[in-house]
């Protein structure tokens, strides 16, 4: 029954459309578009995948990019972590999607409102942790 196959309802019918007169295959846009980049090759000899989203909650474990780029990089064997404005999720359910470990612009700046005023250097302390404790202590 094509008419409830994921994705057979989106954008009016269109889904449903490809499906049935086209024979078209439904699969997550984010596959497609690591696909697209060359995601996989990228991962050759690299040590760390930063990836980020607004806010990591309950929607991102929904196949949201972080997710989706955490799966990638955990099948090559590359740690991940994240950026985000603020995280939602524990420690726990981060790690079960390949998280290792989330940094959130309101761990330095509970005020949302700054967080969003003050991106860029917030980012910038995000960075530095980031470096220090994945690549180590400057020399």
């Amino acid at each position: 029954d094509l008419a409830g196959a994921a994705g057979a309802g989106a954008a009016g019918g269109v889904g449903f459309a490809a499906l049935s007169v086209l024979g078209a295959t439904i699969r997550p846009g984010i596959e497609l578009v690591l696909e697209l980049v060359g995601f996989d090759a990228v991962l050759t000899g690299t040590d760390l995948v930063v990836t980020g989203e607004g806010a990591l909650d309950e929607q991102s474990l929904r196949g949201k990019v972080p997710v989706g780029v955490a799966a990638a990089a955990r099948r090559a064997g590359v740690p991940v972590v994240a950026v985000c404005g603020r995280r939602l999720l524990d420690d726990a359910a981060l790690r079960a999607v390949g998280i290792e470990r989330a940094y959130a612009l309101t761990d330095i700046e509970p005020d949302p409102s700054r967080c969003v005023a003050e991106a860029g250097p917030l980012l910038g302390q995000l960075a530095g942790r980031i470096a220090t404790d994945w690549l180590g202590e400057p020399e």
